[in-house]
């Protein structure tokens, strides 16, 4: 049990619960074979149900017994309501409207917790009477292992269970409860038409296995999978993960005796197994943790892409998604600012590469699908959220929104810039790269192409969605069950992206905080899977906080060079570059704010003329003079140089 301090010096006391879900009884919704289920978790979040995750789908079977489970914070003064439905899945589409609805069930996480071990709820349609059948609802407190355990299991001699071939054989494992029932943590795959399977090496954590509890009873059962009909049973072995790696330090292969209860009772003494699982690997292995990372020094960077394509509607009024209000902020703003308030505590230089991408840039006017904003096209970094802004407010006035909505060639650009600096053991670098849109991308294969190549780089890529399209087609990208798949038939290794719709988001309290907790839950995990993939350990914790060398560097004459230095603030001193002291240069030294008030500019000298007008508005500039300047100079790059893609 966890505690907190609150503001008023109570103590607040939360756990972190492992919710594990089965059904029984299903009705059947196919009519040549059974239901394939899956079950959806909704949390109720000021007032309105926020879907939280998914089972996997089980195939062809009314007593689905689901691997996935779900971690929730249980905190026992709040009411936490929850809502799970049940879906027959009839293809690949992430859209729950594609699919036949089962039936949904709601209660509390409290009413879980006090069941003692399982809650069984009925199955309804809501508005209807009729039970779909039975939710098994039961959870445990998670204990911490920061261990996995990796598995490599071959069959021998199983029962055969099929007229026409062998048997087509899968392993669940199950964890032990105190009641003496199992809950199901692992599924293999399915072997076809074999009774001596090699199931392919796996790993699972410590804590999914037993909860961290290596004297807990393991149940590893094995299945004949059948298309049509629900699997028959080969055998069951129990047996802990002590046992298994005892058996493996002192030198033996663990094997173990498939029962079948029905055959050894019929048979009697004649029976003496229905096939045997040889356990060729079991060992644990220590799992380094995001946090391990980040206290080694590695470096977090946020890039920014924004959309200024035509649909956002023109800027100088007020439906448009980018109207550009004197006093509160549009859609992007919120998204840039909840997702960058967030990770810029994790960026040791506070530079952050911006481009936007849909517009048509001056004196040309050709159209243009990855622009610095900042007007420098070979370092398009600007300083800290604030900068982000103010580039993306200077972009508005001085670009023609246009189209259509393309993804690949910023893609490409961050790619390329990532291939500058790769991730290594001595220097870590991993970058989470924001994308700000209106509407559905018009170069999916393009997108997914890319995706697919970066899945082996250190980057994330989080979506936001604003305005009300339809963003269903999006959800392709955010391959959660369905890996993404390139032209060449490469699939990708790891899932990278994460798309929310802000709207979702925008009418709640704290609107801002829940939607980069969404948008940012998925990182740690995708952070530490790569990390993984490259056998990248955490270095040594840093007892002190060092600026890294610049973590995208240009290439070019106009780039600047920037060495490491240490500073207490990630945030120059009044006067150095990049922003020189006034009067020097555009920007005044010792601002109290970020904009001057409503048109009085108290702290710009005498006679010279501020940068930005009344409100905060950037000017509308020429295109010839970046509105940041490198190193305290003007940018070597303008925005009409033909170095644009």
């Amino acid at each position: 049990m966890a505690t907190s301090m609150q503001p008023d010096g109570f103590e607040a006391s939360w756990s972190r619960m492992e919710m594990s879900i089965s059904c029984t009884g299903l009705v059947n919704m196919d009519v040549l074979s059974k239901s394939d289920p899956m079950c959806v978790l909704f949390v109720k979040k000021m007032g309105n149900w926020v879907e939280q995750g998914r089972t996997e789908t089980i195939q062809d079977n009314l007593n689905p017994k689901f691997a996935t489970s779900f971690v929730l914070e249980y905190h026992f003064e709040e009411e936490q309501p929850l809502k799970i439905a049940v879906f027959d899945i009839d293809s690949p589409s992430r859209d729950l409207r594609k699919h036949d609805f089962i039936g949904e069930a709601e209660f509390t996480l409290a009413d879980v917790v006090v069941s003692g071990q399982t809650l069984i709820k009925s199955l309804y349609i809501p508005g209807r009477t009729a039970v779909r059948g039975k939710l098994h609802v039961s959870c445990e407190e998670m204990a911490e292992s920061k261990a996995n355990i990796r598995f490599l299991i071959r069959g021998e001699k199983l029962d055969k269970k099929d007229w026409f071939g062998k048997s087509d054989p899968y392993i669940e494992i199950g964890r032990g409860k105190e009641d003496g029932s199992f809950t199901v943590v692992w599924r293999t795959e399915v072997i076809k038409n074999t009774l001596n399977p090699s199931w392919k090496e796996f790993e699972v954590s410590a804590q999914k296995l037993c909860n961290g509890d290596y004297d807990r009873p393991l149940r590893f059962t094995c299945w004949d999978w059948d298309r049509n009909d629900s699997p028959d049973l080969i055998g069951i072995a129990t047996t802990s993960l002590r046992t298994l790696l005892d058996d493996i330090r002192a030198g033996r292969r663990p094997t173990l005796e498939l029962i079948e209860p029905a055959i050894k009772k019929k048979k009697g003494r004649k029976y003496k197994n229905s096939g045997l699982l040889h356990i060729f690997k079991c060992m644990a292995i220590p799992v380094a943790s995001f946090v391990d990372y980040l206290k080694g020094g590695c470096n977090v960077g946020l890039m920014v892409a924004i959309d200024f394509t035509a649909s956002n509607g023109d800027p100088k009024l007020p439906k448009s998604l980018h109207f550009n209000h004197p006093y509160q902020g549009n859609e992007y703003t919120e998204a840039i600012q909840s997702v960058g308030n967030v990770l810029a505590h994790y960026d040791s230089d506070q530079m952050f590469p911006v481009w936007g991408f849909g517009a048509k840039l001056p004196p040309t006017y050709a159209v243009s699908h990855c622009f610095a904003l900042n007007g420098n096209q070979t370092n398009p970094e600007v300083q800290g959220v604030q900068g982000i802004l103010e580039a993306y407010r200077y972009g508005l006035n001085n670009v023609v929104l246009h189209g259509p909505t393309v993804f690949s060639q910023i893609l490409r650009s961050v790619i390329e810039e990532m291939n500058k600096q790769p991730c290594t053991q001595q220097d870590q670098n991993y970058y989470i790269l924001l994308i700000v849109t209106d509407g559905v991308i018009h170069d999916m294969q393009n997108t997914i192409d890319l995706i697919v190549e970066a899945s082996t780089m250190p980057l994330s890529i989080v979506i936001v969605g604003v305005g009300g399209a339809d963003f269903h087609n999006m959800d392709v990208l955010d391959a959660d069950d369905t890996p993404l798949r390139a032209r060449n038939g490469r699939l990708m290794s790891r899932d990278i992206v994460q798309f929310v719709p802000l709207r979702e988001y925008r009418s709640q309290t704290g609107a801002n905080f829940s939607l980069a907790r969404e948008v940012l839950a998925e990182i740690p995990g995708q952070f530490t899977s790569f990390m993984k993939s490259k056998s990248i350990m955490p270095n040594p914790p840093r007892v002190e906080r060092h600026f890294s060398e610049r973590r995208l560097r240009p290439s070019g004459p106009s780039a600047p060079t920037m060495e490491p230095q240490v500073r207490q603030t990630p945030y120059p001193p009044s006067g150095t570059a990049p922003y020189p002291a006034a009067p020097s240069g555009p920007y005044p030294a010792a601002v109290t704010g970020p904009y001057p008030a409503r048109g009085v500019p108290p702290y710009y000298p005498t006679g010279q003329q501020p940068p930005y007008p009344a409100y905060g508005m950037p000017p509308a500039a020429s295109y010839g003079a970046a509105p940041y300047p490198t190193n305290g100079q003007p940018s070597a790059g303008s925005w009409h140089s033909s170095s644009f893609r």
